[in-house]
């Protein structure tokens, strides 16, 4: 649910007649009135689009750093598809360790004045990686959107994540030309398909692959020498055959004593007085 950034008129006039509301009836035991006001949002949502250029540099840093690494990202909005793209990732002069990003920000300004007004004006996402951690932002990382956010104009937009190596991700972002901050379940990300028909790739892939499903072994199941939890049928040796050269359909759910849960990789046997004897109950 996305939450409003800016206070509007309509947020100050609702928070005053709370808070006239809470004075009228409030009996103080020391002196002290604390008041706190949650504004509601919308059911908006958005996406967060990558490049395949982007993700890839960004997946590779994941992966190939040990300790922490930072990146920003450059990006736009997009009408269509609804949201925004990110379309390259940079890497900002930085000192890590398996905790900790630290930037100098004499050498970071130097590094940012590098860069043409068309990088520079869409620097709008900072990014960093949690080695072997969840991906909850630390106090440090909540100061640095602050001090952020503080420097945003009212047509701009942000984008903040925070990645580990399992690919857990948080994102936030906010948006002060809609007032609106995103938060994780506000916001899918997402691939940009470029034309290398990625949509259609992924539909084709799940017409393809289906989930096994199974049933579970129970021991209550067992009634009067049969497994009655699950059935089957398997092409093994007959005992009575001439020297198990002839093949028998064998019913399973008759003979099934080993509460084995699924014998459908059951091939031909020679030996029938192992695996056979299992299923028929014999010495």
């Amino acid at each position: 649910m996305g939450k409003p950034i800016k206070i509007t008129k309509e947020h100050l006039k609702e928070a005053k007649r709370e808070f006239e509301e809470m004075l009228s009836s409030l009996k103080l035991s020391d002196g002290k009135i604390s008041f706190s006001k949650t504004f509601g949002g919308n059911e908006e949502k958005t996406s967060v689009y990558f490049t395949s250029e982007a993700w890839v540099k960004m997946v590779a840093l994941i992966h190939e750093f040990t300790d922490e690494v930072a990146w920003h990202g450059l990006a736009e909005r997009s009408k269509k598809p609804d949201g925004y793209i990110i379309y390259d990732i940079l890497v900002y002069p930085q000192e890590v360790s398996g905790s900790t990003v630290n930037t100098d920000q004499e050498k970071y300004q130097i590094w940012l004045m590098e860069h043409e007004d068309e990088v520079f004006n869409n620097i709008r996402m900072q990014g960093h990686s949690h080695v072997n951690m969840g991906v909850t932002p630390s106090a440090v990382d909540t100061n640095l959107y602050e001090k952020i956010l503080d420097q945003l104009e009212d047509s701009m937009f942000y984008i903040f994540m925070v990645w580990n190596k399992k690919f857990e991700s948080y994102t936030k972002i906010y948006d002060l030309q809609s007032n609106i901050l995103y938060e994780n379940d506000d916001i899918e990300v997402r691939l940009l398909d470029t034309g290398i028909g990625l949509d259609s790739f992924i539909a084709n892939a799940k017409d393809m692959v289906s989930k096994k499903s199974y049933t579970a072994y129970n021991p209550n199941n067992w009634s009067g020498g049969r497994y009655s939890g699950h059935t089957f049928n398997s092409e093994i040796y007959d005992k009575n055959s001439k020297k198990g050269k002839e093949k028998t359909k064998v019913d399973g759910d008759k003979y099934s004593r080993s509460g084995v849960r699924s014998f459908d990789h059951l091939d031909y046997y020679e030996d029938d007085n192992s695996i056979y004897n299992l299923f028929r109950g014999g010495n």
